[in-house]
């Protein structure tokens, strides 16, 4: 099933209809729709909804209502993709049309409250807790000001996936007909999120520690004057050293960019 996202308008007082779903997957041009204000706003919910403990916190999840949803009137929210826009074109030239087209059908959806509604909620439970989840959605609002590319150029990235049933946006944007679903997978390079603060405290104490054992290898070498034994030594200590410090690394990173 996957843990879902969506993006979702009104159509009467008591009804939610979904346009845009993620699937294990964040779209950030819903996030170009918004500010950092309106990501502030929702952390004392997720920190509501991590309240019981983030041991548990998927459990939390299923058996408590919070309601997490981000909350946009629908002429703010284009307002902010249209001051957006130049990040795209910066750093995404090749998807600016599917932005462009995305930002006209987003004005032209009939809603009830004329408010858009983003729904984060089963997405944060791949981070360990409330503020690690909110600190890594303020910090694409880096990436924007810095314009630095934070998302791959595929729907699941950027628009998301139409909601199912839908077709609407399919026949209107032949942009979105012809963006890659998913980026295919590229071993060692591509992360599903980036690294927090404390996996990269982690992996600068691990390769502190590689480096203590590959002196106190040499060190160890240095006793053994015959170049035979320490060529025999040195297979002896050193490989062992080398593959434990090269396998450390990467179970680290891949444990920290895993989503």
């Amino acid at each position: 099933m996957g843990n879902r996202t969506y993006l979702t308008i009104r159509t009467a007082p008591a009804q939610r209809e979904v346009l845009f779903e993620g699937n294990n997957s964040l779209a950030c041009f819903w996030l170009l729709l918004l500010n950092r204000k309106d990501i502030e706003q929702v952390r004392p919910a997720f920190l509501s909804l991590y309240a019981a403990g983030a041991d548990d916190a998927d459990d939390v999840m299923e058996d408590t209502y919070v309601d997490t949803d981000i909350r946009i009137p629908l002429t703010e929210a284009l307002n902010n993709a249209a001051a957006h826009r130049s990040y795209v074109e910066r750093v995404y030239p090749a998807l600016l049309p599917l932005y462009d087209d995305w930002r006209a059908y987003l004005a032209t959806i009939p809603s009830h409250d004329k408010m858009l509604y983003i729904d984060l909620e089963e997405f944060s439970s791949f981070f360990s807790d409330a503020n690690q989840f909110i600190d890594e959605l303020l910090d694409f609002y880096n990436h924007v000001s810095q314009h630095k590319a934070y998302f791959k150029p595929a729907i699941s990235d950027t628009t998301g996936w139409e909601a199912v049933g839908r077709k609407t946006f399919y026949d209107y944007s032949g942009s979105y007909r012809n963006t890659p679903e998913i980026v295919a997978y590229e071993k060692g390079t591509h992360p599903t999120r980036p690294l927090s603060l404390g996996y990269k405290i982690l992996l600068g104490c691990w390769v502190v520690f590689s480096l203590a054992l590959l002196a106190g290898s040499f060190y160890i070498l240095g006793h053994f004057h015959s170049v035979w034994a320490q060529a025999g030594m040195a297979v002896v200590l050193l490989l062992p050293v080398l593959t434990v410090a090269v396998v450390g690394l990467g179970y680290i990173y891949n444990k920290g960019t895993a989503a």
